[in-house]
């Protein structure tokens, strides 16, 4: 098995325009959620699923 290290650069910083769709407003709640500082998101996809993986985020912390 062939291994690999990555070595992290600098943090990403900046802003992000996509359209709102399911499965990116599930990723934008679960990357802000790890982010440091304040995170916005536009054009989230005000459904159940959506709204439960904000709920489950809030949950952890």
């Amino acid at each position: 098995m062939t291994q690999f290290s990555i070595q992290s650069g600098s943090p990403l910083t900046g802003q992000c325009s996509v359209p709102g769709d399911k499965s990116i407003s599930h990723r934008a709640v679960i990357f802000g959620s790890i982010a440091e500082g304040k995170t916005t998101v536009r054009n989230f996809l005000d459904g159940h699923d959506c709204r439960a993986t904000v709920g489950v985020m809030r949950a952890l912390g």
